[in-house]
C-alpha cells in the first residue's frame, strides 16, 4: 500500500518529523499507564468511597429540607418522615445500580431497608455479621466517636447466601435520630476496576492503530491538498466578490430602513447615519456626521435627564426601549422610541453603539387619548370615579407627610334631577350634567379636582386649603352658581344640589371611606330640604350604621313575625258608642322591646318593605275583625281603619290585593276604612282617583288622614270618593289654647260637612278638647283620653262590654258587600 503513494509525498518534512514523535509519545504514555496502574487502583477505591460519602450527605440534605418545611408549618413531622422514606427506598446507584440506602434509628429500630425481609420498626440492635460481630454496636461506636465515618465488615452480597467484604458510610441525622448508611462491596469495585483496566489497554491499542492509520491518511491527503490549493484560491476570489455584493445589499437595506439608524464607535465618532434620520429629525445626514452629539441637542429639556440616565450605562439598558421627545428642524415636538445595542466584531472587539429610533408620535397621541378616556367621564370630560379615588389617595398621602396640610372632600347630588330627566328627556338631562360640571369647575381652583362620580352625583376634592373654612366658602359659591337659571330649548331650569362635606380628615381612612362619609353628610343635608349642605361628623356615621342595622333588623322581623297589631278605639261623640278601631302596627324588637311605627315606618317606606308590611297589617286587621264578628254579633257594625303608605298607594295591583284580602276573610267591604294622607293623594291624583273609585264602588270606605298638615286642593278633594276627614292631633292639642287654632278646626269640620263627609278628631287627651269638639259638631274622636291602643284581647273585651254604634250599619247597608 505504501509503495503506491507518490514519491514526493515523503519529501514533506513536517510529516516525517511529526508522525514518529506522535507514535513515540503514545508508546511512552502506554508504559506510564501500566506503571501507575496500582496507584490508579487505590485512587479509584478512594474515589468510590468519597462518592458514597457525598451521596449520603445529599440524602441527609434532603431530610434537612423536609425538616425545614416542618419548622415552617408547611407539613407535619410524620408526613415529612414518610416522604423521606418513600424517596430513599427507591434510590439506587453504583455499578449495575445495585447499591442502596438504609436507615436505622439510634435505638436500633429499622426505618427502611430495600432488601431485608423485615418490617419497619423491628428491633435491629442484635443484627450481627456472618462472623458473629454485633453490627449495630459497630455502627454506633463509629458515629459516637466521629458523628460519621466508614465501617468495614462482611455481609451477604446483595442479601444472598455468599458473604463478601463491604465498606459502608454512616451519618446521623440528629433531628430525627436516624442513622443513614450505604455501602459498596469490595469485590464489585475490583470487578469494575478490572473492566476499566481492560478498556484502558484496548483503548491504548486502538489509539495506536488509529494513529497509524491516521498517518497514512494524512500522507494521502497531502497530495490532495496541493490540488485543492488552487481551487481554494479561486473560491476565495469568488467569496470576496460575494462579500462585496453582500456589503452593498446590507448598506442598501440599512439606507432604506424606516427607522433612523446611527452607529458610533467607542470614542463617539459617527460611523453611519441612515437617510431616515432626516425624515425623523428634519436634519440631513451630513449634520449628524459634523455634529456627533446632534441627537442629544434635539432632545427637549424635560427629557434630557431621562436620556442621560438611560445612556449612563449602556450595558444595563441594552435592548430596552426608551421613549423621549425631540424638537425637529421645524420646531415640532415628536415622540421617539429609542433602542441601543452594543456592536462587536468577530473577535469580540467593541465596535461601538448602534441606535435604532422610530417616530412614535401618533402612537403616543392614541395612548394619551386612551389614558384620558380611562380616567375621565366621556359626557362631561370631568375626572371619573377611578381618577377621583386616585387623587384623594394622593392627597391623603401628602397629609400624612405634612401635619399642617388641609383638604376637603365634597359629595353633591342634584336635587330633583330624576324629575327633570323623566319630564324633559335624557338628552336634556345630559346637557344639564355637562353644564353642572362646567359651573362647578368655574368655582374651584386650578389645583382642585371636580369629578362626576355616577349619574347626577359629583365629587369636589379641595386640595391644600389655607384654612378648613375655605372649603365652606367654595361650597357656598358652587351652590349659588348652580342655582343660577339655566335656559335651553325654551326651558328655564333652576338647579339645586345637596352637599356633604368632609373637612380635613385626620384618621387613616381609605378614599372610599372619605367618600362614604361625605355621602352620609349629603343625605343628612337632603333630609333637611333641598339646596343645603352639611359637614360630616362621627354622629352621622353612627346614625347611618344604626339605620343600616335597623334596616337589617326590619328585614329579619318580617321573616321572624316580630310585628303585632294594637287597636285604637274610635268613638261616636253623640252617645260615646264604639264605632270602630284603627289598626296600629308595633314591632317587638328582640333587644329594644316594643318599637313604635314612627321609628320604623319611614325606613320601611324608603327600603320598599312597606309593601309587604302593609299587606300583612291589612291581612291581620281583617282577620281580627272577622274573628270579632263571628264571636260578637254586635261587632258586625264596627269598621276597621288601616293606613296606606305612599309606596302602597302607587302600586297598580293594590286595589285587587285589597279586595282579595276582604274575600279571604269574608269581611264586607263597607267595614274596611282605608286612611290615606293628603300628600299621598295629591302626589298620585290621577292614578289614585281611579283606584279609589274602583274600591269605593266595591264598598270600601276612605279617610284622609292628618288633614290640615298637607296642601290639599279643594277642587281635587271634591273629586275624591272619601268618607271621612281625620283632623291631625297637632290642631287638637291646641284647640283650647289658641283661638286661631280653634277656628282652623271649626273650618275643617265645616268644610267636611259641606262635602258630606264626617270628621274624626285624632289625639284627644283632655276634657277641654272633648268639650270643644262637641261644640263644633265633630262626629267621632279617638285618643288617650278615652283609650290607649289595645291588644286584640282587650279590644275584644271592650266590644263585649261597650255599646256599639249601630247607626253606621244602618247608613251603610247600601254601600255594597260580598261573600268570600
Amino acid at each position: 500500500m505504501f509503495n503506491k503513494l507518490p514519491r514526493n509525498l515523503f519529501s514533506n518534512k513536517t510529516l516525517q518529523i511529526v508522525m514518529p514523535g506522535v507514535l513515540t509519545v503514545l508508546l511512552f504514555g502506554c508504559a506510564i499507564f501500566l506503571y501507575v496502574l496500582p496507584a490508579v487502583e487505590d485512587s479509584f477505591m478512594e474515589r468510590e468511597l468519597g462518592k458514597i460519602r457525598d451521596l449520603t450527605q445529599v440524602v441527609v440534605n434532603e431530610m434537612q429540607h423536609l425538616q425545614g418545611r416542618v419548622r415552617a408549618g408547611e407539613m407535619d413531622a410524620d408526613l415529612a418522615k414518610n416522604e423521606a422514606v418513600k424517596r430513599i427506598r427507591s434510590l439506587r446507584y453504583g455499578y449495575g445500580k445495585k447499591n442502596y440506602f438504609w436507615i436505622i434509628d439510634t435505638k436500633g429500630k429499622l426505618v427502611v431497608h430495600p432488601y431485608l425481609p423485615v418490617e419497619p420498626g423491628q428491633d435491629m440492635s442484635g443484627l450481627s455479621t456472618p462472623s458473629g460481630e454485633n453490627l449495630f454496636s459497630i455502627f454506633m461506636d463509629t458515629v459516637r466517636e466521629r458523628g460519621s465515618g466508614f465501617v468495614e465488615y462482611d455481609w451477604q452480597v446483595n442479601d444472598q447466601e455468599n458473604a463478601g467484604a463491604k465498606t459502608s458510610y454512616l451519618l446521623v441525622f440528629t433531628p430525627w435520630n436516624w442513622l443513614v448508611g450505604t455501602g459498596v462491596y469490595t469485590e464489585e469495585i475490583h470487578k469494575e476496576l478490572l473492566s476499566l483496566k481492560q478498556k484502558g489497554i484496548l483503548t491504548a491499542a486502538a489509539v495506536i492503530a488509529v494513529v497509524a492509520l491516521l498517518t497514512l491518511h494524512l500522507l494521502r491527503q497531502t497530495t490532495r491538498a496541493e490540488r485543492k490549493k488552487a481551487r481554494v484560491q479561486d473560491a476565495r476570489g469568488k467569496l470576496l466578490k460575494a462579500m462585496a455584493e453582500s456589503e452593498e445589499r446590507y448598506r442598501t437595506v440599512a439606507d432604506y430602513t424606516y427607522s433612523c439608524e446611527i452607529w458610533r464607535d467607542p470614542d463617539g465618532k459617527m460611523l453611519y447615519c441612515s437617510p431616515s434620520c432626516q425624515r425623523v429629525s428634519g436634519y440631513p445626514q451630513e449634520d449628524f456626521f459634523k455634529t456627533p452629539d446632534l441627537l442629544e441637542r434635539l432632545i427637549i429639556q424635560e427629557d434630557r435627564a431621562l436620556w442621560q440616565a438611560h445612556m449612563a450605562d449602556p450595558c444595563k439598558t441594552e435592548g430596552k426601549p426608551l421613549d423621549f421627545r425631540i424638537k425637529n428642524s421645524s420646531g415640532q415636538v415628536r415622540w421617539i422610541c429609542h433602542v441601543c445595542n452594543r456592536v462587536f466584531g468577530k473577535n469580540g472587539k467593541d465596535l461601538g453603539l448602534r441606535f435604532s429610533m422610530r417616530d412614535v408620535t401618533q402612537r403616543r397621541i392614541v395612548e394619551e387619548q386612551l389614558r384620558h378616556q380611562a380616567m375621565h367621564d366621556p359626557l362631561t370630560g370631568l375626572a371619573n370615579r377611578t381618577l377621583c379615588l386616585d387623587r384623594i389617595h394622593q392627597v391623603m398621602q401628602r397629609a400624612q407627610r405634612h401635619h399642617d396640610y388641609s383638604y376637603a372632600v365634597v359629595f353633591l347630588d342634584l336635587d330633583r334631577f330624576k324629575v327633570i330627566n323623566d319630564s324633559l328627556g335624557h338628552s336634556f338631562g345630559d346637557t344639564l350634567l355637562v353644564e353642572t360640571g362646567r359651573r362647578l369647575n368655574s368655582c374651584v381652583r386650578s389645583l382642585d379636582t371636580v369629578a362626576r362620580f355616577s349619574g347626577d352625583e359629583f365629587v369636589i376634592l379641595l386640595d391644600d386649603l389655607s384654612l378648613p373654612g375655605e372649603a365652606i366658602r367654595i361650597v357656598k359659591r358652587a351652590r349659588e352658581e348652580l342655582h343660577r337659571p339655566y335656559v335651553k330649548d325654551g326651558h328655564d331650569i333652576q338647579l339645586s344640589a345637596s352637599f356633604g362635606i368632609v373637612l380635613n380628615p385626620t384618621d387613616n381612612s381609605s378614599p372610599e371611606d372619605l367618600l362614604q362619609n361625605a355621602n352620609i353628610a349629603m343625605h343628612r343635608a337632603r333630609d333637611g330640604g333641598h339646596n343645603r349642605f352639611k359637614v360630616f361628623n362621627v354622629r352621622m356615621l353612627d346614625r347611618a350604621v344604626d339605620r343600616l342595622i335597623m334596616e337589617n333588623d326590619l328585614r329579619r322581623a318580617m321573616d321572624k313575625k316580630e310585628f303585632f297589631l294594637e287597636f285604637q278605639p274610635i268613638l261616636t261623640l253623640r252617645d260615646d258608642s264604639l264605632s270602630g278601631f284603627e289598626a296600629l302596627v308595633r314591632w317587638n324588637h328582640p333587644q329594644k322591646g316594643v318599637v313604635g311605627p314612627a321609628d320604623f315606618i319611614p325606613l320601611a317606606e324608603e327600603t320598599g318593605l312597606i309593601n309587604d308590611l302593609g299587606m300583612w297589617v291589612l291581612d291581620e286587621a281583617l282577620k281580627t275583625l272577622a274573628q270579632w264578628r263571628r264571636s260578637e254579633p254586635s261587632a258586625e257594625s264596627l269598621t276597621m281603619s288601616v293606613n296606606l303608605s305612599g309606596r302602597q298607594f302607587s302600586q297598580t295591583s293594590l286595589g285587587e290585593n285589597i279586595l282579595e284580602k276582604l274575600r279571604k276573610h269574608a269581611v264586607p267591604p263597607n267595614r274596611l276604612k282605608l286612611e290615606i294622607t293628603e300628600s299621598v293623594i295629591m302626589d298620585n291624583a290621577e292614578t289614585g282617583l281611579f283606584m279609589l273609585s274602583q274600591l269605593r264602588k266595591a264598598g270600601v270606605q276612605f279617610a284622609i288622614d292628618d288633614f290640615g298638615t298637607g296642601y290639599s286642593s279643594l277642587s281635587e278633594l271634591q273629586r275624591l270618593p272619601v268618607d271621612t276627614l281625620k283632623v291631625d292631633r297637632s290642631f287638637i292639642s291646641r284647640i283650647g289654647l289658641d283661638s286661631e287654632n280653634r277656628e282652623i278646626v271649626k273650618a275643617v269640620i265645616a268644610l267636611a260637612h259641606s262635602l258630606g263627609l264626617n270628621v274624626v278628631a285624632e289625639g284627644v287627651e283632655e276634657l277641654g278638647q272633648l268639650s270643644s269638639l262637641r261644640e263644633l259638631n265633630c262626629e267621632s274622636v279617638q285618643g288617650f283620653y278615652f283609650f290607649r291602643p289595645l291588644g286584640m284581647t282587650d279590644a275584644h273585651r271592650l266590644i263585649r262590654n261597650r255599646r256599639i254604634d249601630d247607626s253606621a250599619d244602618d247608613n251603610d247597608k247600601s254601600s255594597g258587600s260580598f261573600s268570600a
